[in-house]
């Protein structure tokens, strides 16, 4: 079950996919609890990057957590990270911040996306309290 910063970030993602013509994502449990593995990673270790601290990559963290390639013709995933704290830390300011980056826009507005897993965690960041860690991956799988 997604958190309330979660279910906002959920329908921004979705109300923009919409606008443009696209297809909205919908949460999957296994792409939902990489997320979560990793915002929480980056807060305890941290550290800010789309690898995990073991210098895994997010597409192998992604297979790792459930969401293979085994069976399908076609596979691809995409993630954005974003930190916050206050005002600066709310679903609304991350997600505005997203979608004036051009390479952030890119990832949430993929055509190709169906599926996503989003995670908002709450801790210390760099010697900051009350920060918010955003993790969101998106995915697609065809038979």
């Amino acid at each position: 079950m997604l958190g309330d910063n979660a279910t906002t970030m959920l329908k921004l993602i979705n109300k923009a996919r919409a606008a443009h013509g696209l297809v909205q994502v919908r949460p999957l449990d296994v792409l939902c609890s990489a997320a979560r593995a990793h915002s929480c990673d980056m807060l305890s270790a941290d550290y800010f990057s789309h690898d995990s601290r073991n210098g895994e990559g997010f597409a192998s963290r992604l297979i790792r957590y459930g969401y293979g390639r085994g069976g399908y013709s076609s596979w691809c995933v995409g993630e954005v990270i974003a930190w916050g704290k206050g005002i600066y830390g709310t679903p609304e300011a991350v997600f505005r911040a997203w979608m004036a980056s051009g390479s952030h826009r890119t990832v949430i507005l993929d055509r190709r996306w169906r599926d996503v897993g989003l995670s908002v965690a709450l801790g210390s960041y760099r010697g900051l309290t009350n920060v918010y860690m955003y993790t969101v991956d998106f995915g697609r799988r065809i038979r």
